[in-house]
């Protein structure tokens, strides 16, 4: 039944836009009439929404069901390379590229029937993971063992004097004592009375010593005064100071240095920044005012159905869409523009090699 509306809508109008699937578009080649397919265009424009509305008194959004019903129904039968009739004027069938091309003045073979293939995809399975065990290791418990002690230390006995045994009767042994030993022609010292040590000076031993220790003194103090006026030049620290001093000043002139280079180059690149966004500004200022050759893809007396295809052609790729309102009050939506008139009609023989409906406005 949508079939024929759409035949019926084409009597009257160049035309026909089936939402989500593609246009009918009506040529005249030689003077008759040609009906060609276009899946580029698939925008609602209301037009046969309308009219099945109408036809079959509906409200629009039932009108609109009934038409993507039979756009899935087209897409589902195309899917299996069927052919699809559309009333009496041919049939749709897909080529060898896979584009979707209207047989115009031929009849489908009869008893072709397009049903939506329906695909019934299988729930992947869903891999059960195997429970994981976790085994806890026995800890074998260290059977405690009772300290070893060590054997302690037998304490040597001293040996015991052996006793002689004296067999009772018997007569017993005198000890005999030592005897100090006295030279011959020694006399034996008087008893209570030791010889007497030779005395020693003590006054002049405790000169001497007073004289080092006053002579070690002196040293001491002279070294100690000639190493504390000399300490510098002797360790160097003067130099050392010195030097440091003026690394710390070198240190301090080239950060100074740095600083005043780096204020120039942000001073240079503040200048050079400015006077790029002027000449950037200046080009589109030029580029605004300047005339460009549109590509226009569709015009619309409504500012909002032309944003929503120019939306849609971004969409599939042409990102240089632009709308504007020409002299005729129709809002223009352009696949491009070109400020050149050679690159434009380059690529408006592309689109038309790609049996894109297009044309070419100066604004």
């Amino acid at each position: 039944m949508i079939a024929n509306y759409i035949s019926e809508l084409l009597e009257t109008n160049n035309r026909v836009i089936v939402p989500d699937f593609g246009a009918f578009m009506v040529k005249l080649e030689a003077g008759k009439r040609k009906v060609t397919f276009n899946d580029f265009l698939k925008y609602n424009d209301g037009l046969l929404i309308n009219h099945v509305a109408s036809k079959e008194k509906i409200s629009k959004d039932d009108a609109f069901k009934k038409v993507r019903e039979f756009a899935k129904e087209l897409i589902a039968g195309l899917k299996t390379n069927q052919k699809f009739p559309i009333a009496s004027m041919g049939f749709l069938v897909k080529d060898e590229r896979g584009g979707i091309q209207f047989v115009y003045g031929e009849e489908s073979p009869t008893g072709t029937s397009v049903k939506e293939d329906v695909k019934t995809s299988g729930e992947p399975q869903k891999a059960q993971d195997e429970p994981v065990r976790l085994v806890d290791k026995a800890e074998d418990n260290a059977q405690q063992k009772p300290p070893i002690v060590p054997p302690t230390a037998q304490s040597k006995t001293a040996p015991t004097p052996q006793t002689t045994q004296v067999k009772p009767g018997a007569p017993v042994p005198p000890t005999q004592q030592a005897r100090p030993t006295v030279k011959p022609g020694t006399p034996p010292p008087p008893p209570g009375k030791r010889p007497a040590a030779p005395k020693k000076s003590k006054g002049k031993s405790k000169t001497g010593t007073i004289l080092v220790v006053i002579g070690i003194i002196v040293i001491l103090g002279v070294a100690g005064g000639l190493f504390y006026l000399n300490y510098d030049e002797w360790t160097g620290k003067a130099e050392r100071e010195r030097l440091e001093q003026e690394k710390i000043e070198e240190e301090k002139r080239r950060e100074l240095e740095l600083l005043a280079e780096e204020e120039k180059e942000k001073e240079a690149q503040r200048i050079q920044d400015s006077i790029r966004i002027a000449e950037e500004e200046a080009a589109k200022q030029k580029l605004l005012n300047q005339k460009k050759y549109y590509l226009v893809a569709g015009s619309f007396k409504v500012r909002s159905n032309a944003d929503r295809f120019s939306d849609q052609l971004k969409s599939q790729g042409y990102s240089n869409s632009e709308v504007f309102m020409e002299s005729h009050g129709f809002w223009r939506v352009s696949f491009n523009s070109f400020v050149e008139r050679r690159e434009a009609f380059t690529e408006y023989q592309n689109l038309r090699n790609r049996d894109i409906q297009v044309w070419v406005i100066r604004h």
